[in-house]
């Protein structure tokens, strides 16, 4: 299978990494160069740099623009991609994150027939959104949101969000699409607590400036997606649970009690704890409070 210039050496792999890629990208240290990597490595590189990332494994691939425009320009123009796949990682490239963790994050999306999920974030990484880093309590929860820094989609699912994704340098507003595609989304979207992954820089750094090159910004495509779909503020829920006895928490206020206490206990190892308390409080509010909506979306042509 052709990529670019290049061909996918491994015809038996089902799971792909796409990454789109600075000259700083991090994916170097995820395993794909293993002789027993279960993963095919697609590196979609917006950088200058003619000799970066020329190893056979990286696949490398050119285009200039946003994480989502790139993607879309990849799948748009080799479509087989998703046809050869069944699920498809689409990493920020600023994750510190190994070889078993991607491949156990690909085998559960399996075992639990799930169509979108992401790993956890340790607790010392930049993030956007406090409950999508790790809770030691749980195996894993299932959301209502993914984020568009490292989610996991299943490849039919992917094929639908492409066309969106073709107008999207930030993937603002996407969140809150892909876990609602089907007639029935309910235990269809997971975070990993037990896989978590590092993410090693301020959230954004390189997009902004991308972005107000071509005068865009990532609010102005949340908006125009939220008045599309009618969708408002992103703050993702976690309606169900399994911990790490293989217990199952159905109640949304005791899984916010016990996310709450194991990042207070933990709260030393945040690197973004200025605000922790406030963020806590608002989480368990949240929890207690936000109705969970998992009901179809019907994406407009």
């Amino acid at each position: 299978m052709s990529v670019g210039s290049r061909t996918l050496t491994n015809t038996t792999h089902r799971n792909l990494v796409i990454v789109r890629a600075g000259d700083k990208s991090l994916h170097r240290g995820w395993g794909a160069d293993d002789p027993n990597c279960e993963f095919d490595l697609i590196v979609s590189y917006f950088g200058s740099d003619p000799s970066a990332f020329r190893l056979p494994l990286e696949n490398r691939v050119d285009y200039k623009g946003g994480k989502w425009d790139g993607i879309h320009a990849l799948l748009s123009q080799q479509p087989e991609l998703l046809d050869r796949y069944q699920y498809v990682w689409l990493p920020d490239d600023d994750l510190e994150a190994d070889r078993a963790t991607i491949e156990a994050m690909f085998a559960n999306m399996r075992r639990l027939g799930l169509h979108i999920g992401q790993p956890s974030l340790t607790l010392d990484s930049y993030y956007s959104h406090l409950p999508f880093l790790r809770c030691k309590s749980f195996e894993f929860r299932l959301v209502d949101t993914i984020e568009i820094m490292a989610p996991c989609l299943r490849a039919d699912v992917a094929a639908k969000m492409l066309p969106l994704f073709k107008h999207s340098m930030s993937g603002f507003g996407l969140d809150l699409l892909w876990t609602r595609l089907a007639e029935e989304n309910r235990g269809t979207s997971a975070v990993f607590d037990a896989l978590p992954v590092r993410h090693t820089r301020p959230v954004g750094a390189h997009l902004k400036t991308a972005m107000l090159e071509s005068g865009r910004t990532p609010d102005k495509e949340y908006r125009q997606l939220a008045s599309q779909y009618g969708f408002g503020e992103l703050f993702p829920l976690s309606y169900e649970a399994v911990d790490r006895k293989g217990r199952r928490w159905r109640s949304k206020s005791m899984i916010g009690l016990r996310m709450v206490a194991d990042y207070l206990l933990d709260r030393k190892a945040f690197r973004q704890a200025n605000r922790l308390r406030e963020l806590l409080w608002r989480l368990l509010r949240r929890q207690y409070s936000k109705s969970v909506d998992l009901s179809q979306i019907i994406l407009k042509p």
